[in-house]
């Protein structure tokens, strides 16, 4: 039996993902992923399943989509097993997409410095809520306001030298690839991206992200964006040349989603937007290597990156951005 299909392997996974990823954000999920660990029988079943098919997010995800609640794991262990087959089905028929629409308030002033109408395009766009940073205001502290008071509201915490924009950006043209793009007017996809929403501090849904959510989806019902199916490193040169054709600059942007592909194919990736007349932002977990290292960065924390260059560490869902001149202090 190869390593990674050994249930030792999953188990190790789960409790890596539930001290670097859930403590401090969900205890609930991070009380689920011990419970797994320490279930051999379930990471058996799991280490059946291909790698990007075991992680933790898709399995409670599909668990709660085929109507887990939010309970203890002494209680939500029964009700997987017995909805295994369903859950399983699931996982293998679906993918992790979270839309979390407040990354747009940690991603916007990595284009701070841009003047004029914008082409935006959102590789792993998943439903494109986060292709619409102009139909938002933002609040990035006490009295740190962005945008028409009219729109709905996504606030962060911002370190004092993060560069903020005058007002947010005109953006021209959004579209995105996906390998699923979902449809923000089906109500699978919202059904399947609350079932992604985390769990707060209390062990309920959070109401904020809920709303968050919903907000998002009746934006992006209103004006649709060019979301097509796609594989980010076959398929972002031709949507970028679509771009360019609505805008003389293009901004190329991204949250959580190289995770998913190979260093083989981030590599590639990163070599294809050096190639390209764009403006490149990453926000990804900080073990990625996709440019220059951040060794500042904590292991729970993303990088944000314009055009490969570190310049901020943001929290994972949107909560914090802290700029690389507020870190040196």
């Amino acid at each position: 039996m190869d390593d990674v299909t050994r249930p030792g392997s999953v188990a190790a996974s789960y409790r890596r993902w539930a001290a670097v990823e859930a403590d401090g954000r969900s205890p609930r999920y991070a009380e689920w992923a011990r419970g797994v660990a320490d279930d051999e029988p379930l990471c058996a079943a799991l280490a059946q399943l291909e790698p990007i098919k075991r992680q933790p997010n898709l399995l409670f995800a599909a668990a709660r989509f085929e109507g887990v609640p939010l309970v203890p794991w002494s209680d939500a262990r029964e009700m997987i097993a017995e909805a295994w087959e369903r859950i399983r089905s699931t996982m293998l028929a679906r993918l992790t997409q979270t839309n979390e629409a407040r990354r747009m308030a940690t991603l916007l002033p990595a284009i701070a410095h841009l003047e004029g109408p914008i082409a935006l395009v959102e590789v792993g766009a998943s439903a494109g809520l986060c292709l619409y940073p102009d139909r938002w205001r933002y609040r990035f502290g006490a009295g740190r306001y962005v945008g028409d008071a009219a729109l709905p509201l996504l606030e962060t915490d911002a370190s004092p030298s993060t560069p903020l924009p005058a007002r947010p950006p005109v953006v021209a043209w959004r579209g995105g690839i996906d390998l699923q793009p979902l449809d923000p007017a089906d109500p699978a996809t919202r059904a399947w991206l609350e079932a992604l929403v985390w769990p707060d501090a209390s062990g309920g849904l959070d109401g904020a992200r809920v709303d968050r959510l919903r907000t998002a989806l009746a934006i992006a019902r209103r004006e649709p964006a060019d979301v097509r199916r796609g594989d980010l490193t076959v398929d972002t040169r031709a949507i970028v040349e679509e771009a360019g054709r609505h805008a003389p600059t293009v901004v190329v942007w991204h949250s959580a989603v190289l995770a998913y592909v190979s260093a083989f194919e981030r590599a590639s990736f990163a070599d294809l937007m050096a190639d390209l007349q764009v403006t490149w932002v990453a926000n990804e977990g900080a073990s990625l290597e996709i440019g220059p290292p951040a060794p500042w960065a904590g292991a729970g924390d993303f990088v944000l990156r314009r055009d490969a260059e570190p310049i901020a560490a943001v929290d994972p869902h949107g909560v914090s951005i802290t700029w690389l001149s507020d870190l040196a202090t």
